[in-house]
């Protein structure tokens, strides 16, 4: 889960608007590409994890109406490494942890009137991805 590590690490240290929607624009991604390796793995899990991707796309896709988000993407997409030995309920725990992460960080330009829009609907997916996939919710319970 390199690519987790790596761009958990990204969206954290992201000091700019532009590159913290840079960043969260690659981690929407990395959420999809790594729900949608995961979803076959476990039957109980694939809904969440097809929720989940697709939910991701609209994320990032959210995210492209920033007027912030820079139009060259600064760093490509880190590599996955998903692998039929990594757990998938610890996939999703670490996704979930990201998408919490990415929600919180989201509301911080919020306040930005070019942003705040985009921000918003972007958070609002980060939040639900985190509602999906964390084991502390009602609606994963039965995880």
């Amino acid at each position: 889960m390199d690519g987790l590590d790596a761009i958990t690490a990204r969206v954290t240290g992201s000091t700019t608007i532009p590159d913290l929607l840079d960043a969260s624009f690659d981690a929407f991604e990395v959420i999809r590409q790594m729900a949608r390796a995961c979803e076959d793995q476990v039957p109980e899990l694939f809904a969440a994890f097809m929720v989940a991707a697709t939910t991701a796309a609209e994320g990032r896709n959210a995210l492209n109406d920033a007027p912030s988000l820079p139009p060259a993407r600064s760093s490509p997409t880190p590599p996955l490494t998903v692998s039929l030995a990594d757990d998938a309920d610890n996939v999703a725990d670490g996704l979930a942890e990201l998408a919490a992460l990415l929600a919180q960080r989201l509301h911080e330009p919020a306040a930005l009137a070019d942003d705040r829009d985009a921000c918003e609907w972007a958070a609002q997916a980060a939040t639900g991805i985190h509602q999906i996939l964390s084991r502390d919710t009602d609606e994963t319970a039965a995880r």
